[in-house]
C-alpha cells in the first residue's frame, strides 16, 4: 500500500509530537518529517517531496503563509493544509491565496483531521465550517456571473464547495472523471478563479 507521506511544520514541539502520535496510528499515513519553521520546511521539500504538509501559520524565520506560497509554486503535487486558530482569519485568507488547499483548527478531533488529510490527498479541499463563515465576510464580493454556467457546471461547483474530489464528483453525478476535469477547467475560466480552493470559496459564497 502506498502511504500518504506527511510533513508536520510547527514551532511548538508539543504540537508536533501530538500530531505525529495521531498520524502514526493510521496505517495509510507516514510522517516523513517534522520541521519548526517555513525555511526548514522548504529545505525538506527540496530533498523529500511529501504528499501533504500540515503548516502552522505563525512561525519564526519564515512563517507558514510565505512557505506555503513557495512550496505550492515549486512542488505543485504537494498539498498544503494550514494549521490555525480562530483569531487568524486574515492569515487564512492569505494562505488560501498562496495555494493552500484548506485549513485545520488545531483543536479538532483526530478522526476529523485524518479524514480531511485523505480528502485533500484525493484532490479535494477543506474549508472548515466553523471558520469559513468568518473569512467569507472578509473576501471581496466581486461579481460572480453564474448565469453563464451550465446546470452541470453548477452541480460540480456545489460539490467542490463541499470538498469533493474529482473521483467523488464523478460518482455523485454519474459522469466520467474526464468530464469532471473539463467542467472544473471551464469553471476556473468562467469564474476567474486561480485554483480549486478559490472555486470552493466561490461556491460557499454563493450559497451564504
Amino acid at each position: 500500500m502506498n502511504k500518504i507521506t506527511i510533513l508536520i511544520v510547527d514551532d511548538q514541539p508539543i504540537v508536533c509530537e501530538g500530531l505525529n502520535t495521531i498520524l502514526q496510528l493510521e496505517e495509510d499515513f507516514r510522517v516523513a518529517g517534522i520541521c519548526h519553521n517555513g525555511h526548514e520546511a522548504l529545505k525538506f521539500c527540496e530533498q523529500n517531496i511529501p504528499d501533504i504538509v500540515l503548516m502552522d501559520a505563525r512561525m519564526p524565520v519564515m512563517n507558514g503563509i510565505e512557505a506555503t506560497g513557495e512550496i505550492t509554486r515549486l512542488f505543485p503535487d504537494t498539498r498544503v493544509l494550514i494549521l490555525t486558530t480562530f483569531n487568524e482569519d486574515l492569515l487564512i485568507i492569505e494562505g488560501l491565496q498562496n495555494g493552500a488547499k484548506g485549513f485545520l483548527l488545531k483543536d479538532m478531533q483526530p478522526e476529523e483531521l485524518c479524514k480531511i488529510i485523505r480528502v485533500v490527498h484525493a484532490g479535494g479541499v477543506c474549508l472548515h465550517p466553523d471558520v469559513t463563515q468568518k473569512i467569507l465576510a472578509k473576501i471581496s464580493d466581486r461579481d460572480r456571473n453564474t448565469t453563464q454556467l451550465t446546470n452541470q457546471e453548477k452541480k460540480v461547483l456545489k460539490l467542490i464547495g463541499k470538498g469533493f474530489s474529482n473521483s467523488e464528483i464523478s460518482a455523485e453525478l454519474f459522469i466520467v472523471e474526464g468530464t469532471v476535469k473539463n467542467h472544473v477547467s471551464n469553471l476556473l475560466a468562467k469564474l476567474g478563479a486561480r485554483d480549486r480552493t478559490q472555486l470552493a470559496l466561490i461556491a460557499l459564497k454563493l450559497v451564504t
